[in-house]
């Protein structure tokens, strides 16, 4: 599934635990600040996410209440970070 403004694209995680990603947009925030496929998203807003419809929710939610960015909890082979990514 594409998130087109956040500039990636995500699948189902592998071992079941938040979602994978599966490509990013070169030109976009998010390859500015370093996620790379193969990491996961396992929280946005601090709200734990398994599928990119989760992901979807939390982001609409976020706009709505005039946000302009939303916090995503990026986890790799390093372990975990949070990457704040521009809504759009």
């Amino acid at each position: 599934q594409t998130l087109d403004k956040l500039g990636i694209v995500v699948g189902p995680a592998q071992d079941g635990t938040g979602v994978q990603i599966t490509d990013v947009n070169p030109d976009s925030d998010a390859a500015d600040k370093g996620v790379k496929a193969g990491q996961k998203i396992t929280s946005v807003n601090n709200q734990e996410v398994q599928t990119a419809a989760d992901i979807q929710k939390v982001v609409e939610q976020a706009r709505k209440d005039g946000r302009k960015k939303a916090l995503f909890q990026i986890e790799d082979q390093t372990g975990n970070r949070f990457v704040a990514l521009p809504l759009g």
